[in-house]
């Protein structure tokens, strides 16, 4: 991540469903009900109740616990939707994400610019979560869980790291699987060269798999692979670049 630019806020993290990662998920549940673990204050989270969601779920958790460190645009979905629902609880707030017209609005339009249909089958079985620091502490934030996970404590300079060791225990679940991708909330960077994951300006265009596989990860977000081509070319194939881009319009 030498070319990304710093600070690095939030990391999105999209990984394999298997069974190992299944099984380690429900052990850790189990072991928060038995310490009878509170939800810690402070940590936005929102509950995943909705298929296909886990995309918009994790730039929610990226971009809304960061919100003291960026200014959200008024009037867009992301500072509107925080003002709703800062005082809700995990499942208050999915049920407003359910229900939201502003979200429903720009996804109708992104579907409507698409004119292919999107290939979700072959990008089954992955899910994104993100890693964020409040307070001087490392969460895991997935909207699968009941509730944010603490890793322990970070700092601005050690936060990257401390979350590539808990991204290298998902890894290990699944070692040969290829389809593990990382998006970086970042700022922006006129002389920026790669992405979170693909090029930048002036890069290089990257093979025609790794084209597939970030187009891959804007489909499983719910964007149609038409409108996410566009994007990615748009912005240099920087996925999270693109991301920006699709949120934006």
């Amino acid at each position: 991540m030498i070319h990304v630019p710093t600070p690095i806020l939030a990391i999105m993290l999209l990984f394999p469903i298997t069974e190992a990662s299944e099984k380690a998920r429900v052990e850790e549940q189990k072991k928060l009900e038995e310490q009878k673990a509170g939800k810690p204050e402070g940590v936005y989270h929102v509950k995943q109740t909705v298929g296909n969601a886990c995309g918009t779920i994790g730039l929610l958790h990226a971009v809304l616990n960061n919100s003291d460190r960026m200014k959200l645009q008024d009037g867009k979905f992301f500072a509107k939707f925080l003002s709703e629902t800062k005082q809700m609880d995990s499942e208050e707030r999915a049920k407003a994400l359910a229900s939201n017209k502003d979200l429903e609005e720009e996804h109708e339009v992104v579907a409507k610019a698409g004119k292919t249909k999107a290939t979700a089958r072959a990008f089954a079985n992955l899910h994104f979560i993100s890693f964020v620091m409040v307070k001087d502490v490392l969460y895991e934030l997935d909207g699968r869980k009941s509730q944010p996970i603490a890793h322990g404590a970070t700092s601005r300079t050690s936060f990257v790291e401390d979350a590539l060791k808990i991204v290298r225990k998902f890894v290990a679940f699944s070692p040969k699987d290829g389809r593990f991708s990382v998006i970086v909330l970042a700022p922006k960077k006129q002389t920026f060269q790669g992405g979170a994951a693909f090029g930048g300006d002036g890069g290089s265009l990257p093979s025609a798999e790794r084209q597939q596989e970030v187009v891959g990860q804007l489909v499983e977000m719910g964007i149609p692979e038409d409108k996410a081509r566009e994007a990615l070319g748009r912005n240099g194939w920087s996925l999270a670049r693109a991301v920006e881009y699709i949120y934006s319009q």
